[in-house]
C-alpha cells in the first residue's frame, strides 16, 4: 500500500509528460508571412493650373492731399467768425471763415475815388490846354513845316496827368481789393486743423491764424519693396496711364471699415533707410461714403490702415503652399508608382502663404505636403490625398 502511494505522483508526472509530448507533436507549424513595406504615410494634393491676380499688401498713414495755413492779407479786428471756425469744423469751398472790420477800408475807397476824380479833372484840363496850344501854334506858324516844341503843346503835362490818373485808378482798385480781403473764405472743401481766432481780436496782415486741410482727397503713402513694383501700374506725369486699384481697410472694435482708392503717383526717390519705394494711394471723397453718421466710416487723416493693391493677373501658373517648397526651389512629386521625385521649379512670385510656379510642374501631378527626414529620389511613399479620410 505504501508502495502504491509512493508511485502515484511519479505516474502522474509521467502521464503529463506524455500528454505534453503528444500535443507538441500534433501542433501545426505556422507558415511564415512576409509584410510588404508601403513606405511612410504622406499627405498629397493634386496640382491644377490657374490664373491669379497679384495682391500686394502694405500699410501706411492717411493724410490730406491739400493743407494750407490761413493768413489774412489785411489787418484789423475780427468782426465776424463762423460757428464752424473751430478745430474739426467742416467748410465747403467759398464759405466764410471770418471777417475783419471794414470801416477803414471803405473810407480808403472813398479817398481813392476822390483822388481819381481830381486826377481825371487835371487830365481833362491839360488835354484842353494842349488842344488850344496846338491850334494857336498852327495859326501863327502856318508857313512853317517844323514841329512845335513839346512844352508849347503841353505834351509833358499830358503825360504827367495821364500817369496821375492811372495811379489814382490803381489806388481805387487796391482799396477795393483790400475791402474784399476783409472777408476770408474757405479755399476748398476742408476741415479746420487748428485756429487762433476770437471775435474782437486784432490780427496783423501776414500772421497765420488757422490751418485747414482738404476733405475731397485723402492720401496713403505705402512703402513697397522694389520687387513688388513690377506687378503694379504707377502713373507717371508723361503718360495718361491709370494706376492700380486699391482697397483700404481699418480694423477697429471688431469691425472692418473699407474704402476704395487708386495709385496716383510714386514719390520720386527710394528711401535710403530701407531701400523701399513709396507709392501714393488716393481716396476720393472719403467723407461722402459715410451714410451712417459714424466717425470711423470717414477715412480720417492720421489713421494707420492696411492697403491691398490689385496688381497684374498672372495666367497659367500653379499655386503651391510655401510649406511644400524645399531647398534650392525644389518640390516633391509622387508618381503613379508612389515613388518620390525631387523637381526643380521656376517660381514667378512668392506670396505669404503660397508660391506661384511658372514651369517645372504639370497639372494633375500630386505634390507631397508632408515633410520627410532623409527624403531621396525614388523613395517609396504611401500617399493620402488631402481631405481624404
Amino acid at each position: 500500500m505504501k508502495m502504491k502511494r509512493a508511485l502515484l505522483p511519479i505516474l502522474v508526472i509521467v502521464i503529463a509528460l506524455v500528454l505534453t509530448f503528444v500535443l507538441i507533436k500534433s501542433r501545426k507549424v505556422p507558415k511564415p508571412h512576409e509584410t510588404t513595406y508601403l513606405g511612410p504615410l504622406v499627405e498629397v494634393a493634386e496640382l491644377v493650373k490657374t490664373s491669379r491676380q497679384v495682391i500686394i499688401s502694405g500699410t501706411g498713414s492717411a493724410q490730406s492731399r491739400y493743407e494750407v495755413g490761413i493768413t489774412p492779407q489785411v489787418k484789423g479786428r475780427v468782426s465776424e467768425l463762423s460757428p464752424q471756425m473751430v478745430a474739426g469744423g467742416i467748410f465747403r469751398q467759398g464759405e466764410l471763415l471770418f471777417a475783419i472790420e471794414d470801416v477803414d477800408y471803405q473810407l480808403a475807397i472813398a479817398l481813392a475815388q476822390s483822388s481819381l476824380a481830381q486826377a481825371e479833372f487835371e487830365l481833362l484840363r491839360n488835354e484842353n490846354l494842349a488842344d488850344l496850344a496846338r491850334k494857336e501854334w498852327h495859326l501863327l506858324n502856318s508857313d512853317n513845316s517844323a514841329e512845335p516844341n513839346s512844352l508849347v503843346i503841353y505834351e509833358p503835362q499830358l503825360k504827367s496827368a495821364r500817369a496821375q490818373r492811372d495811379a489814382a485808378q490803381a489806388n481805387v482798385q487796391q482799396a477795393e481789393l483790400n475791402l474784399q480781403r476783409t472777408r476770408v473764405f474757405a479755399p476748398f472743401n476742408c476741415y479746420v486743423r487748428s485756429e487762433q481766432l476770437e471775435i474782437g481780436q486784432f490780427i496783423n496782415a501776414g500772421a497765420p491764424v488757422a490751418t485747414v486741410a482738404g476733405v475731397d482727397q485723402i492720401e496713403v503713402v505705402v512703402p513697397l519693396s522694389l520687387d513688388e513694383l513690377v506687378w503694379l501700374q504707377v502713373p507717371r506725369s508723361s503718360t495718361m496711364q491709370e494706376g492700380s486699384l486699391a482697397k483700404i481697410e481699418l480694423q477697429s472694435g471688431g469691425q472692418t471699415f473699407k474704402w476704395q482708392g487708386v495709385i496716383t503717383r510714386a514719390l520720386g526717390e527710394i528711401d535710403p533707410r530701407n531701400r523701399m519705394a513709396r507709392v501714393v494711394v488716393t481716396v476720393s471723397e472719403p467723407y461722402a461714403q459715410n451714410t451712417e453718421g459714424k466717425l470711423l466710416n470717414d477715412l480720417l487723416p492720421g489713421m494707420f490702415v492696411e492697403v491691398h493693391l490689385q496688381g497684374e493677373e498672372i495666367s497659367d501658373v500653379i499655386a503651391v503652399p510655401r510649406g511644400a517648397l524645399h531647398d534650392n526651389d525644389t518640390i516633391w512629386i509622387v508618381d503613379e508608382e508612389n515613388r518620390l521625385h525631387i523637381r526643380e521649379v521656376e517660381i514667378i512670385r512668392r506670396e505669404r502663404d503660397e508660391v506661384l510656379v511658372r514651369s517645372g510642374l504639370n497639372a494633375g501631378e500630386k505634390i507631397v505636403l508632408t515633410n520627410l527626414t532623409g527624403a531621396a529620389e525614388g523613395m517609396l511613399l504611401r500617399p493620402q490625398l488631402r481631405g481624404a479620410k
